[in-house]
């Protein structure tokens, strides 16, 4: 080694020498990660994520993502952070994952992306003996529809105008329900997996009163995404291979079903 070492110029030895530093470096990190940090958007909301004395880091990402990570020896923790705040974080360090769809994150190839793991639909709810069936945008021209404040719905942004759909915003979905049960508006838009959940725990609102019209009025897929540059690069093959495990075994589907 060391005669071959005396015949080649010194700048491919200083090379050969970095990348062998390069090579001991990100083995070091890949060593180092056994732990991760999901953080956790003050915008997210149950059955999603679940946080209180009582049930704290609890709710479908947090056990989907436990369920991922447990057999491949990761422990999980969270942290609940502003929005930007989160994505800063995230980015430039200080947590390591987030669970969100492609569809809704400007330029998503900063992020390394899990294969998908569950739906996310917005559905419309509508009193339980109203004639209301969705067809596409138009069938709601006419009608009013309350939706919850400051959220955007692609589907229908082009159609909220005069002569088109009526929306009427509402600060939550329990007070959507009830503009909708006091014949203010014609049907609500609201996300399926969210209207579950609240219709199986809220018996107070009284759930034989309305009925989920089943084609989706949108939809994107969620999946878990991490840092670039952070060496979580094999870490998203693992989980792919871990995703593809549990839809095969029907492992995902108990989870997803604990929430229906």
């Amino acid at each position: 080694m060391r005669s071959i070492l005396k015949i080649l110029p010194l700048s491919l030895i200083l090379l050969l020498v970095e990348s062998a530093g390069g090579i001991v470096c990100t083995a070091a990190q890949a060593e180092k990660k056994t732990g991760m940090v999901m953080f956790i958007a003050h915008a997210d909301v149950p059955p999603y994520y679940i946080v209180g004395p009582e049930s704290e880091n609890n709710g479908i990402l947090m056990d989907v993502l436990r369920a991922v990570t447990g057999p491949l020896g990761y422990t999980v923790t969270s942290i609940r952070l502003p929005d930007k705040r989160g994505w800063d974080m995230l980015k430039y360090g200080g947590v390591d994952v987030y669970a969100s769809a492609r569809e809704w994150t400007d330029n998503p190839d900063r992020f390394l992306w899990t294969e998908p793991f569950m739906p996310n639909e917005d559905v419309l709810l509508c009193r339980a003996g109203a004639p209301l069936s969705y067809t596409g945008p138009e069938s709601l021209h006419g009608m009013t529809v309350a939706c919850i404040k400051g959220f955007v719905y692609p589907a229908l942004e082009g159609h909220f105008r005069p002569g088109g759909i009526t929306r009427l915003d509402a600060p939550s979905p329990e007070a959507m329900l009830e503009l909708l049960a006091r014949g203010r508006a014609d049907a609500v838009l609201v996300n399926r997996t969210e209207i579950q959940w609240i219709l199986r725990t809220r018996h107070d609102l009284e759930p034989h009163r309305f009925r989920v019209n089943e084609p989706p009025v949108g939809r994107a897929l969620f999946r878990f995404l991490f840092p670039r540059g952070q060496g979580w690069e094999p870490v998203v093959g693992q989980f792919n291979r871990r995703l593809r495990e549990m839809k095969k075994d029907g492992s995902l589907k108990a989870i997803l079903d604990r929430y229906r």
